[in-house]
């Protein structure tokens, strides 16, 4: 029964990417130019791969633990379940509501230009830059304004992404960049310099690509793959060590001398059980599958109501903002719900992944009505995105590609505020700009006719003369 609950999970997955926009003109290219494609790659590899993963070997790739094995098997079936009934409603939801006929709100985007880009790229970048390294000092920024600007500091993303399209769709090798098109990257890396995630330095990969992919290059799938995997060492084996150079307070020399005595290779592949227990959506709805309502009740929280009020509402009014992430709660009741003194010690938040975190405030209608507004919202992006012009396409899904691909590992409140967020600061910058250019129009328009030659008093022959 398990192996046909995965049959069926696994073929509506891969029927559901016939609705990721101009698959059937582009083929697999067309994932990396919709949030839809991006969500789909993150439950697939999430839920899906995981799935064959654990099956395989739930010890070593799993969190090293035998609590994945000894789950019985009812257990396993019901959180599979689960997850086919989460898919199967977003990607119904997503269809009905990516049928749009006009950019909505989104509309106000098409005011921004690439001449405009080029201008506001290198300010943007090094505004971005201070803004990045001002939310991570502990007291510097007020926690009302502590989400608005880390809002604007990754906006960095829309004129590099612009920047980047209009190089890429010039002929020539892709390699010869200017200066301006490495500076408008350089917020990344102060990103990932003081938040260590990867996350945070997958915008110098995704900007590039996701360009390339708007300007009509054509990567090809047997070069890209193998990219993808050698980036995701690289980015993991240098992010685990400055973790522990940030984190645990160890001296750059150590992390160094281990890197010579395990040679390049090594220390890529570091771990590889660690390396394959990164994406473990699926371990965590096991476990809260599992234990609720079982040995823990339902949370009860408005998960379905919460995001909306979070992504709308300021934090100086809605002051329970501060408090509603899932992460925390989960890692010490459930993820570590076995282990007392990792519950009573940990400090970390571990992802719920998304229809875990639903099932876990109140079963299965929430996971029905949460899959609803879940792909009703990628939908709503989708189609509004499709009427705008390319280079503006690339700067937004640019912007939201991580957010949609790692949303299946993240809690339902988080990852809706967040998208909510996102494209609420877009529309109100893109609205600020337009009237800002309007402005200046007629500012222009009225310098202009203003030194018009207009001759005044002469006598009616020398004016017809």
């Amino acid at each position: 029964m398990t192996w046909i609950i995965v049959a069926g999970l696994t073929g509506c997955w891969l029927i559901s990417v016939r609705l990721v926009p101009g698959w059937e003109q582009q083929g697999w290219r067309a994932l990396l130019q919709s949030a839809f494609g991006f969500v789909w790659m993150g439950f697939g590899l999430d839920i899906v791969v995981r799935f064959l993963m654990l099956s395989y070997n739930a010890v070593e790739w799993g969190d090293y633990s035998l609590r994945l094995v000894a789950l019985p098997v009812d257990t396993v079936n019901a959180a599979l379940a689960y997850c086919w009934v989460f898919w199967l409603l977003v990607s119904a939801s997503y269809a009905i509501a990516a049928r749009r006929r006009t950019a909505g709100p989104l509309a106000l985007v098409g005011g921004f230009n690439v001449e405009l880009a080029y201008a506001a790229a290198p300010p943007m970048a090094v505004m971005c830059c201070v803004l990045f390294y001002v939310i991570d000092t502990p007291g510097r920024v007020p926690m009302t304004l502590l989400t608005p600007l880390a809002a604007v500091a990754n906006l960095y993303i829309i004129p590099a992404a612009v920047v980047w399209w209009d190089h890429l769709r010039r002929p020539g090798p892709w390699w010869r960049v200017g200066g301006v098109h490495l500076l408008v990257l350089l917020p990344a890396l102060v990103n990932a310099w003081r938040t260590p995630y990867r996350e945070s330095l997958a915008p110098i990969f995704f900007v590039p690509l996701l360009a390339a992919a708007f300007a009509g290059r054509r990567p090809q799938l047997r070069k890209l793959l193998p990219a993808a995997v050698i980036c995701f060492l690289v980015v993991s084996s240098l992010v685990s060590a400055y973790r522990r150079i940030k984190w645990d307070n160890t001296r750059p020399e150590e992390v160094a001398s281990e890197v010579r005595s395990a040679g390049v290779m090594g220390w890529l592949m570091g771990d590889f059980g660690e390396r394959m227990s990164r994406f473990h959506s699926f371990d965590s709805m096991l476990l809260t599958v599992h234990l609720i309502p079982n040995a823990l009740p339902y949370s009860g929280r408005s998960v379905l109501v919460a995001p909306f009020l979070r992504g709308l509402v300021p934090r100086f009014i809605y002051g329970d903002k501060v408090v509603v992430y899932a992460g925390q709660r989960f890692s010490t009741e459930i993820w570590a719900f076995d282990s007392p003194s990792v519950r009573e010690n940990s400090t970390a938040a571990i992802a719920p992944s998304m229809p875990g975190d639903l099932y876990d405030s109140g079963g299965v209608m929430d996971v029905v009505l949460g899959a609803l507004i879940w792909g009703a919202l990628i939908g709503l992006v989708d189609g509004w995105k499709a009427h705008v012009p390319a280079f503006c396409a690339a700067a937004l899904t640019a912007l939201i590609a991580t957010h949609c691909a790692m949303s299946i590992e993240r809690d339902f409140d988080h990852e809706v505020a967040g998208l909510i967020q996102i494209l609420l600061v877009v529309v109100v910058v893109s609205g600020v700009i337009a009237l800002a250019r309007r402005r200046n129009t007629n500012l222009s328009s009225e310098f202009d006719s203003s030194l018009e030659f207009k001759p005044r008093g002469l006598d009616p022959s020398l004016e017809r003369s």
